[in-house]
């Protein structure tokens, strides 16, 4: 198989936790055999765009605001500002911990006078897939 045909499918976040791009759906997988508590969000197009892009870009370095509202808004012609970012971000963040993921997965920081954000790229593991037709 050619490593270059791969695409991502979503991403494991630690053992547990499994995120389907394609269904906007984030599965706590150890707790779907409980009944009791939240084993799966769903999550709105922006929201989800925002958490893919700070998956995508994983690797322990500060991701702008602007950088992230410039991809994840502006891009896709909606309206953008901090305000929004800081609105959406604390939604995904209180989405996230009814699953189960630690508060500290996304973090808040600065770096260069970079204000933004940080996930750790050792929690994350992407999953890929291979179209047939590229076979």
């Amino acid at each position: 198989m050619d490593w270059e045909s791969a695409k991502v499918y979503g991403y494991m976040i630690e053992p547990d936790i499994q995120v389907n791009i394609n269904q906007s759906r984030i599965i706590n997988i150890k707790l779907l055999a409980n009944e009791k508590g939240t084993s799966a969000i769903k999550l709105r197009k922006t929201m989800m765009r925002l958490f893919i892009y700070l998956l995508e870009n994983a690797d322990s370095k500060v991701i702008g605001n602007e950088e992230i509202l410039t991809n994840v808004w502006d891009k896709y012609g909606l309206s953008s500002s901090s305000q929004r970012l800081w609105q959406v971000m604390h939604c995904l963040r209180n989405k996230l911990s009814t699953l189960g993921i630690a508060e500290d997965f996304i973090t808040r920081t600065e770096e260069d006078h970079v204000r933004g954000f940080c996930i750790n790229k050792e929690r994350v593991t992407p999953i890929y897939y291979f179209d047939t037709k590229n076979l």
